[in-house]
């Protein structure tokens, strides 16, 4: 049975030949391999004009690259390519070029396994690298077997235990989708718990610095590391200084270029953090010379989570890291209206606070309503959520003339009340 203990990369000091079709892609997936450890020992740009359905590189142009693997002092120890391959592209390239083949898409489902920590995340990526692996169970089962120190066997054999590990990888996705509803159930109910606060989420391209700027502008310490993907669980905590109306901050799990749709599915319930968010803070990396071009892969995401029309600000963080006013001009042309800030910046972090306190305060509105003197809670909600500014006492309840957010309002269930001749004699 294939676990989800065994890597869809070898652990260790490796050494790999990198082939791509786009050199700024190229740089991405040497820090994706970078955070497993992994060493680019040769790094090839080949751009294709068609390609190939069963090599996708043109098989003539892999022998010459095998040529050249073999001719390295550093032995390789994989092949990676910097394009999601078909489980048929993958099993035909491995053959010519005689060593472990991965792509770009089970690259990042390595990183997303190995830094994986609670139960949800565990149980998220576990699902999505089982289907990523179903379909390509002949090519990797090898694999397999080398890291549990065993050989491949005979044909028959190997082929007897490849459809033995079939049917037990679609049993056990199974049993991750029913366990990942349940989980989905009680995060259905700890969003309800936050219903009625006012929900900020940060989102943005892996390593834009989205969990150093949560801790500063909540005060907290939530894991932030410069490498990537460094956060799958999504993190919430309250602005601090305490606001008023409460607001609470959102870390999400960051996105990057052709993330692999099965990472999308199975992150549903952790993704849907921000569908709920009242507002959401789009995070970016001024310092990247791809800081367009993370931007938009971000945008992208959001409107495949129709996300795309919810109220944005746009941050451009690590500013601090532009030396030169021709790099200032370049990320402000990349990312026209954003804020500019280094998270690690005080002063900076706290004028991001008052603008988003400002932003929730415009859509404030004046509320009048009569809460029965039985509702102490609503009561109490009113007060801790809005600013009551007159109060007069009915037989029939409280009159309160409240300044209210209407999405606090839309969630508190209250409805407006006309004060009757009535109501005004004393």
């Amino acid at each position: 049975m294939i676990e989800n203990s065994e890597s869809l990369l070898p652990r260790g000091n490796l050494s790999a030949f990198t082939l791509g079709v786009d050199d700024e892609s190229l740089n991405e997936l040497d820090r994706l391999l970078d955070t497993l450890d992994v060493k680019t020992g040769v790094r090839v740009c080949a751009p294709v004009r068609k390609i190939v359905s069963g090599t996708y590189f043109g098989t003539g142009k892999l022998a010459e690259l095998k040529l050249r693997a073999d001719a390295e002092v550093v032995p390789i120890d994989a092949f990676i390519v910097d394009v999601e391959l078909s489980p048929r592209q993958m099993q035909n390239i491995e053959k010519i070029v005689g060593c472990p083949v991965l792509d770009r898409a089970g690259i990042i489902l390595e990183i997303f396994s190995r830094h994986a920590k609670t139960r949800e995340a565990k149980t998220q990526v576990e699902l999505a690298k089982l289907q990523y692996v179903l379909p390509r169970l002949a090519h990797l089962w090898s694999h397999f077997e080398r890291q549990r120190g065993g050989g491949v066997g005979n044909k028959g054999m190997g082929e007897t235990q490849i459809e033995v590990d079939r049917r037990l990888v679609k049993r056990r996705i199974q049993v991750l989708r029913e366990r990942l509803k349940e989980i989905e159930k009680e995060r259905v109910v700890q969003r309800h718990s936050r219903d009625d606060l006012l929900k900020v989420a940060l989102v943005g391209y892996t390593n834009a610095g989205k969990s150093t700027l949560l801790n500063a502008l909540t005060e907290s310490n939530v894991l932030a590391e410069d490498k990537l993907f460094a956060t799958l669980d999504s993190t919430v905590r309250a602005l601090n200084p305490d606001s008023h109306p409460p607001v609470v901050a959102i870390d999400t799990v960051g996105f990057i270029s052709r993330i692999p749709t099965t990472l999308i599915a199975s992150f549903k319930s952790t993704l849907e953090e921000i569908a709920e968010a009242d507002l959401i803070v789009h995070v970016v990396d001024a310092s990247s010379t791809q800081a367009r071009e993370q931007y938009e892969t971000t945008c992208e995401v959001l409107k495949e989570l129709k996300c795309d029309e919810k109220e944005t600000l746009v941050v451009l963080n690590k500013s601090d890291l532009l030396k030169t006013p021709a790099q200032l001009n370049q990320a402000r042309i990349a990312v026209p209206g954003s804020v500019r800030l280094s998270a690690l910046d005080h002063e900076a972090v706290i004028k991001l606070r008052t603008q988003i306190l400002d932003h929730f305060k415009t859509k404030m509105e004046t509320w009048d309503l009569v809460i029965p003197y039985t509702d102490g809670k609503l009561l109490a909600q009113l007060q801790e959520f809005g600013t009551i500014s007159r109060t007069r006492y009915l037989e029939k309840g409280a009159f309160l003339q409240v300044k209210l957010d209407s999405t606090i309002a839309k969630k508190l269930g209250v409805k407006r009340y006309a004060m009757s001749k009535t109501d005004l004699v004393p």
